[in-house]
């Protein structure tokens, strides 16, 4: 198996738990106070990067830009999230945010000037009726 595989199944076993560990923890706080102790979960997970990284950080203010912009969505994302996990199921919520692959392919084809075929399209259509069908 190719690694990249590997990789891909292990952030699908993360993520899934991250999931169920969110639905969890919704039953004991609120969504802005969810996303400050699972910040404190990624600042605590920073210091195991630096570890590994010897402590040495390659500046590239690019790098940096893109990466700041990409965590502050994330972490808006992260918190309307909460916000829908608050009142909904698990399964459901989870189900249908992982959807934004979707919203990544328009944005590439947008602004990244990718080229999407008409199966990949249909898949995306397929995506959308699913998004319907999970709403309810």
């Amino acid at each position: 198996m190719k690694h990249w595989v590997v990789f891909a199944l292990l952030t699908v076993l993360m993520w899934g738990i991250w999931g169920v560990f969110s639905k969890l923890a919704s039953a004991h706080t609120r969504p802005r106070q969810m996303l400050l102790f699972q910040a404190a979960g990624v600042a605590a997970f920073t210091l195991v990067v630096l570890l590994m990284e010897n402590f040495r950080i390659e500046w590239s203010g690019p790098g940096f830009a893109w990466s700041f912009a990409a965590g502050f969505f994330t972490f808006i994302g992260f918190l309307t999230f909460f916000a829908a996990l608050e009142k909904g199921k698990a399964s459901t919520v989870v189900t249908m945010s992982a959807l934004y692959p979707v919203v990544t392919i328009l944005l590439s084809v947008i602004f990244l000037h990718e080229k999407v075929s008409i199966k990949e399209y249909v898949g995306i259509g397929f995506a959308l009726v699913a998004c319907v069908l999970l709403a309810g």
